[in-house]
Order: structure tokens, then C-alpha cells, then sequence
């Protein structure tokens, strides 16, 4: 496990936001069609018509950007970082801090890390970082 410092975890951020920028053009290319497939599924149950090719284009569709956007969070990971939640673009460094194996923690449109938790908290048990880290 790579432990990060602050300064080392902050100087990754402008790539996370651009990573998460990709996940979000990623999820938006796929919405029409998760949309299309859905009204196709629908229509079937509703009276048996038959749209078998354009639903199998939909999943392929859908299935090459969901293995593009696993491909950004796989990028993420080799960075040694560890996506928390995607949404909300949390991201977790391991870090070292008076002895103890801490995250910090980075929420996305934050400009730098400010805020730490331990291992079993989680982000509503982020606390400040002192300005001396």
C-alpha cells in the first residue's frame, strides 16, 4: 500500500478531476442509450413487438462505456488512491499520521486536501487537518 503525504495526495488532484471529468462524459454518452433500452424493454412487455437488434446494440453499447469508464477507475486505483464513491467524487490516500495508518480525504471540487478520517469512519468522520501538515 502506497502512503501518501499532503502534499504528494494534493499534487494529484488537478489528474483526479480530470479523470472524474472523463467518468462524467462517459456516463452522460451512455444515458440515451440506458434511456432507449429501458422504452424497448417496456414496449416488449407492453405488446410483444420485437426489437431484439436495436436492444443488442443498446447493450453493447452500454457495455463498451461502462468498460471505458472501469478502465478511468482502474486508473485511478494504480494511482494508489482509492475512489470511495464515484457520484460524489470521493477519494481516499492512505496516509501515515502519529503512528497510525489514516485516509485523507479529497471530495471533488475541493481545491486541496484538507480533511483526514480514520480507516473505519468514513467521510462523515473527516476531521480538519492541522496547518502545520
Amino acid at each position: 500500500m502506497r502512503l501518501f503525504t499532503v502534499v504528494e495526495a494534493n499534487a494529484l488532484i488537478p489528474r483526479l478531476e480530470e479523470l472524474f471529468g472523463r467518468l462524467d462524459r462517459l456516463r452522460e454518452q451512455a444515458q440515451p442509450s440506458r434511456e432507449r433500452l429501458l422504452q424497448l424493454e417496456q414496449m416488449a412487455r407492453a405488446n410483444g413487438a420485437d426489437h431484439t437488434e436495436e436492444a443488442r446494440q443498446l447493450r453493447l453499447r452500454i457495455e463498451e462505456l461502462a468498460s471505458q469508464m472501469n478502465a478511468v477507475l482502474q486508473e485511478i486505483a494504480s494511482l494508489g488512491c482509492e475512489v470511495k464513491d464515484v457520484d460524489e467524487g470521493l477519494v481516499d490516500f492512505p496516509h501515515r499520521r502519529e503512528g497510525r495508518i489514516v485516509y485523507l480525504c479529497w471530495k471533488r471540487g475541493e481545491d486541496r486536501i484538507r480533511f483526514w478520517h480514520e480507516l473505519t469512519t468514513g467521510f462523515a468522520g473527516r476531521q480538519p487537518l492541522t496547518d502545520d501538515e
